[in-house]
């Protein structure tokens, strides 16, 4: 459930923009691949300018990969919010499942964006961060649960990176996999295992 109040029809406006561009912009780079998409050609089949493509993404490597406002103070929220007696481990999972919940449900879009991450794998690591496996984000949040200096104490910047790495796995696996087994699985099933230490 969504905490945000109810969009003005200027804000729906912006946001139907800012959504159309990004759509097509992904299904660009899933039929030719990513470095074959251009600003021009998604402005263009979109209807608006070039100058408007860059009032929403910064570059057209976000348009493809952030979707959607960032999420890291949502997963900010969720860590420091998650009951005391979970460890900092599970508070970052649970965090980062509830942004990846939708993974399986928008069908169209997670597909094209999978293919997109097949054709362009250097794309992964901005897509898991604009889905709360931030890891700057991350290591800032742990530190400030535990108490910890994000800057020179070693374990929250160890988790944060390990907790990525989690996550990075269950999405390689899920496509390489052709979508056989559920993504929670595989993303629940990669937090198990860092969680006993990664024994085996």
């Amino acid at each position: 459930m969504s905490d945000d109040p109810p969009l003005g029809l200027r804000e729906r406006k912006k946001r139907a923009t800012r959504d159309a561009l990004a759509g097509a912009a992904l299904r660009m780079a899933a039929d030719r691949g990513f470095e074959q998409v251009t600003v021009e050609a998604v402005t263009a089949a979109v209807g608006v300018s070039v100058r408007t493509f860059f009032n929403y993404f910064p570059c057209l490597e976000d348009a493809i990969t952030r979707p959607v406002q960032e999420t890291a103070e949502r997963t900010r929220r969720a860590v420091l919010n998650a009951p005391e007696h979970l460890t900092a481990l599970d508070a970052l999972s649970e965090a980062i499942a509830q942004e990846l919940a939708s993974i399986e449900e928008d069908h169209e879009r997670w597909e094209l964006q999978l293919e997109v991450l097949k054709k362009s794998p250097a794309l992964l690591p901005n897509f898991l961060a604009a889905r709360g496996a931030d890891e700057t984000a991350m290591v800032a949040v742990v530190a400030e649960r535990l108490g910890q200096d994000p800057e020179t104490d070693l374990y929250p910047r160890l988790l944060a990176h390990a907790a990525v790495a989690a996550v990075r796995a269950a999405v390689e696996v899920w496509v390489a996999t052709g979508r056989t087994r559920t993504f929670q699985s595989l993303y629940r099933e990669a937090f198990a295992s860092l969680a006993a230490g990664l024994k085996g």
